[in-house]
């Protein structure tokens, strides 16, 4: 009955009108329970229109949910001045609201990769034909043990190409989710066999320990956000695809919105890379020191994207 299902959900109705009187002076931690009690009013009010369509609930959850969405995205946390709320909480609550999409995309780029790494250990004609040739001919030029007697740019050449394609792949992976997740989908994909192609030739040849104490510091953090950008060119896409009770303008205005802060959040964390790619990748410092660097970044990092919770989460 209808009495039985809004007295159950009437407490956190209570406090989404609550928190919209006060929508002008909310803080980040604010918002980000706006948000996610604005996911559960339009989930109850598919409920009811499902279940009580004739019931004047309807009518109030439709007015209220219309309410929280206007109040939501007008009013970001980037755009209140509170930016360091936002990385501190806000980033962290996205990604974790999303992971589905983004540990989707982790999925699609690892099988990749772990298929083109087995595939070049095996056959590295496959990999000859998969990456450049001018990688291919620096790879060749390293093996053999001759990474230290090589000059800096040049053995930085191949593994600063990486790098470049990393950052291009995240970008690409964002915007290539509009095309019904199929552009996100080709682009993960692919990646994951090119870095994968990548790896198997520097083992076969000699040089992966150096290539791995290369990407180690900064490769967390910048393969991190191609999974983030593909995870949020993944839910652009799927909102154009999903079934809402919104239209499909509004689903996909609603998609957006969140993609570019995880767009925003991934900028920020490839700034970090870079900073890091620049001091402690090419230092020479020995290869388990870089390697052991690159293994905290990865615990800080998932400690803060798992574990920055405000008190109302």
């Amino acid at each position: 009955m209808s009495s039985e299902f809004i007295e159950k959900k009437r407490q956190s109705w209570n406090e989404l009108e609550e928190l919209l009187k006060k929508s002008r002076h909310a803080n980040a931690k604010d918002l980000n329970r706006l948000g996610y009690l604005y996911n559960r009013i339009t989930s109850d009010l598919a409920v009811a229109r499902r279940d009580f369509p004739q019931d004047s609930c309807v009518r109030y959850l439709n007015d209220l949910a219309s309410r929280a969405h206007s109040t939501i995205y007008q009013t970001s946390p980037l755009k209140r001045g509170s930016f360091l709320a936002f990385l501190r909480f806000g980033f962290p609550a996205i990604f974790r609201e999303n992971f589905y999409f983004i540990g989707a995309a982790f999925l699609m780029f690892a099988v990749a990769f772990a298929g083109a790494y087995i595939s070049a250990l095996r056959t590295p004609e496959f990999a000859v034909n998969l990456v450049p040739d001018e990688v291919v001919s620096h790879i060749e030029e390293l093996g053999g043990g001759r990474w230290n007697t090589t000059s800096a740019a040049n053995r930085n050449l191949f593994a600063s190409f990486v790098m470049t394609n990393n950052i291009r792949v995240a970008f690409l992976a964002f915007a290539g989710g509009i095309m019904f997740m199929f552009g996100s989908v080709y682009i993960l994909v692919y990646n994951g066999l090119l870095i994968g192609a990548i790896a198997g030739l520097c083992h076969v040849n000699g040089v992966a320990l150096e290539l791995w104490s290369f990407m180690s510091p900064h490769g967390y953090i910048e393969l991190t956000t191609i999974y983030i950008s593909g995870g949020a060119g993944m839910k652009l896409g799927y909102s154009l695809i999903s079934s809402t009770t919104l239209t499909r303008k509004r689903t996909l205005v609603n998609a957006a919105k969140t993609a570019i802060k995880l767009l925003g959040g991934c900028v920020i964390l490839l700034v970090i890379a870079g900073i890091i790619e620049g001091f402690i990748s090419p230092s020479t410092l020995a290869n388990g020191v870089k390697i052991g660097f690159g293994m905290l970044t990865g615990i800080l990092l998932f400690t803060y994207l798992f574990g920055m919770r405000s008190h109302q989460e």
